[in-house]
């Protein structure tokens, strides 16, 4: 097997494949990410001489830079990096200004922000990534594409949709459901959470990423003080609503704050009970009935399985009773699962495999 190439070499290698795109992949010299590949496949070593056109390995490598991103954990760096590389649903053709655009979308800034700043660190963490899935003594890879496609990526599970995406690129989906805690309070705007990633895609912004109207702040604050409750805890399972703000032209129709986790300690950690969540689901689902019109299709996150502490497969077991219940009544909700990272969609995945 060839020696592993160089973080410095990957480095290279992307920045001239962002340039250039996947369009261009076959005809563009990468001795370093061919050299990945082969050690990734454990086919052998690569020609140590080749010539830039016939033997290269588009797929092979198109397959490599999927994992990579996979291996980036999910959250804003994998969709960034996903429009970066043109990996991203429909990206494939863009030019590198378009890719760098809506990259820089993803975190709000400018463009010329993104690449001075944003773009060198999506780069330089995958490289990472793809030293780490070709290293012959690794740790374990991320799971492969036969146990979860690359994101974004919808895929039907029988009686629910998994929807394995960051939640700003849902799209045709009636109403998202935030988890929040019990005072409904929106997560910091810059945190990766759910919370946070929500309120950050609904705002109105202006061109240069500046906010002009926080909607999902404004809305809570509003609904709060309509429901007497400014500064005060709501009933856990309590459900809010607020406008999607940017969202809205996703096909995007309402967002649904869920009051499920219960600031326990000096408030960096939560409780959930099952109950909690039950209440949630039924809660949001009435309250999409009397949407006029009714809503009929409703993206859920699994509960606590990020800040909450609970284990990704014990908060599904919790959605998943309660939106049975809910199926079972009504067999013509269309219900979704939100995943944003590979262990999430896998554990759904897996839940309700054959």
């Amino acid at each position: 097997m060839p020696p592993p190439p160089t973080h410095d070499q990957l480095v290279a290698d992307l920045k001239n494949l962002r340039e250039r795109g996947l369009t261009r992949l076959r005809d563009t010299r990468l001795d370093a990410l061919e050299t990945a590949v082969a050690l990734y496949r454990h086919d052998g070593p690569a020609p140590d001489a080749r010539p830039p056109v016939e033997p290269y390995r588009p797929a092979a490598v198109e397959e490599l830079l999927r994992q990579a991103i996979v291996e980036l954990g999910g959250g804003k760096l994998s969709t960034a990096a996903g429009f970066t590389f043109g990996l991203a649903a429909g990206a494939r053709d863009w030019t590198v200004g378009e890719r760098r655009k809506s990259a820089a979308s993803i975190y709000g800034v400018s463009t010329e922000r993104f690449r001075k700043h944003h773009e060198q660190l999506i780069v330089d963490q995958t490289a990472e990534a793809v030293l780490r899935l070709c290293m012959p003594a690794a740790a374990p890879r991320a799971p492969r594409a036969a146990d979860v496609p690359p994101s974004p990526a919808v895929i039907r599970l029988g009686r629910v949709t998994l929807d394995y995406m960051p939640v700003e690129m849902i799209k045709g989906v009636d109403a998202i459901v935030s988890s929040e805690n019990v005072y409904l309070e929106a997560s910091k705007i810059f945190r990766n959470s759910l919370s946070a990633a929500l309120r950050r895609a609904c705002a109105e912004t202006t061109g240069t990423g500046e906010i002009v109207d926080d909607v999902v702040q404004r809305g809570l604050a509003d609904w709060m003080r309509d429901h007497g409750r400014p500064g005060l805890p709501v009933a856990p399972g309590t459900v809010a609503t607020t406008s999607p703000g940017r969202l809205r032209a996703s096909g995007v129709r309402r967002i649904y704050h869920a009051a499920v986790a219960v600031p326990v300690g000096d408030g960096n950690e939560y409780e959930l009970s099952p109950e909690a969540v039950a209440r949630a689901v039924h809660n949001t689902v009435q309250l999409a009935q009397r949407e006029r019109p009714p809503l009929r299709s409703i993206a859920l996150p699994l509960f606590g399985a990020g800040r909450g502490g609970l284990d990704a497969a014990e908060s599904l077991s919790w959605v998943w009773s309660a939106v049975e219940r809910e199926l079972d009544a009504d067999p013509s909700w269309d219900m979704h699962l939100i995943a944003r990272s590979p262990a999430t969609a896998q554990t759904i995945i897996r839940h309700f495999s054959p």
